[in-house]
């Protein structure tokens, strides 16, 4: 198995969970770990706290060289704007920019959440001052839109994804197909939107299709961030996959999910060592090894859940250098934008009311809103 100067690429994460601030010390040491020297923080939205951007933002104080965060939304904005959320979020926006974030994580498009949410057709009015907004600004946007096309299928999903809960063919869920033409109508009329789709635009099985709108639509990059599923649909055919990752080598940007584990399934265990360590193998090995390669399935949340081993496709040091980094670089910068405490301090105490005014949690249960209130008071008092 052959890596050439692989050993030297240096790694960028663009695609990292973090839910609490006690799980700092314990990320770190995973990055150091496995010498990932920065990372990217996306953040989500949480069902009891609402927003996770505080932690997100603590943790870059500490390492604001570091760390980048991709900053959510307002969420609440579905709930109290109506038909003018979308005017709340381009505004949104600019808090989180002003606080030092350095571009938007948006899961809304995720079949499960969309739903929850009651999450408005991305090409309807309601969100058309956001994409204005995204565009006018250039701010990055990373993206998660749909999930694999057989959670849609009642025959071919598996059983781990139904007891999961990501079966979507049942008629209550917004159909892939639909949200995907959703999305190219936002990109026809927003084609200078900065946006990185994230786990491959869900299109691993079809690359032709990914290609032509790569080819369509200059601004729109993808990145690597597994779902295990696109492996395996990589290695069906490595020939293919190699050519295309040298063709659009542009475009691709380096990510793990690590932390995700986290907050779907294992929030008592924080962000798991092992692995961590397997999904960062899974795509590193992917893009630098020749041939067949095996990881231990015992480690890896979902990795038992698809058979057959994982072939690599040894991309040449300098198409590794721009996966790896410099692609993600370009879309967000060289160095993590600078903080701004006396943004992040209103926000803080903002989010802290709305959680109680929601109803969400109460002092000492998860999501206890005091975390947020804990972060303000810090950056309150910071030097930064």
């Amino acid at each position: 198995m052959s890596q050439g100067n692989a050993s030297q690429i240096t790694y960028l994460d663009c695609h990292i969970h973090y839910g609490d601030p006690c799980y700092k010390d314990g990320l770190i040491q995973i990055m150091d770990d496995l010498k990932v020297d920065k990372f990217n923080i996306v953040c989500t939205p949480h069902p009891t706290r609402l927003s996770l951007v505080p932690d997100a933002l603590h943790l870059k104080a500490h390492y604001p060289d570091r760390v980048y965060v991709f900053g959510g939304l307002d969420i609440s904005a579905f709930f109290t704007a109506g038909e003018k959320a979308g005017h709340v979020f381009a505004d949104y926006v600019d808090v989180l920019r002003t606080m030092g974030c350095d571009g938007i994580k948006m899961i809304e498009g995720k079949p499960d959440m969309r739903k929850m949410m009651n999450v408005p057709p991305f090409d309807g009015s309601v969100y058309e001052p956001y994409w204005e907004k995204m565009e006018s600004t250039q701010t990055p946007l990373i993206f998660h839109v749909n999930d694999p096309a057989e959670f849609w299928d009642a025959i071919k999903i598996p059983d781990w994804a139904r007891e999961s809960g990501w079966f979507y063919g049942d008629g209550t869920f917004i159909n892939n197909e639909v949200q995907y033409s959703e999305i190219i109508n936002v990109l026809t009329r927003h084609p200078r939107l900065n946006v990185v789709f994230a786990h491959f635009f869900f299109l691993s099985h079809d690359l032709p299709r990914l290609a032509g709108y790569l080819d369509q639509f200059p601004g729109m990059q993808i990145d690597l961030t597994p779902g295990i599923e696109m492996y395996h649909e990589f290695s069906k055919n490595p020939r293919e996959a190699r050519d295309f990752f040298l063709k659009y080598q542009d475009r691709i940007l380096f990510g793990t999910d690590i932390g995700a584990k986290t907050l779907l399934a294992t929030p008592e265990k924080g962000i798991e060592p092992a692995e961590s360590k397997i999904r960062f193998d899974l795509v590193k090995k992917f893009l630098e090894a020749e041939g067949e390669f095996v990881l231990d399935p015992s480690q890896g949340y979902l990795f038992t859940k698809f058979e057959g081993n994982f072939k690599g496709i040894q991309l040449p040091p300098e198409v590794l250098e721009k996966i790896s980094h410099t692609n993600f670089e370009k879309l967000a910068g060289k160095t993590p934008k600078e903080l701004n405490p006396e943004r992040i301090v209103p926000e803080c105490e903002r989010l802290a009311v709305m959680v109680v005014a929601m109803g969400a949690a109460r002092p000492g249960e998860p999501g206890d809103p005091s975390i947020a209130k804990r972060i303000g008071k810090f950056f309150a008092e910071s030097k930064i």
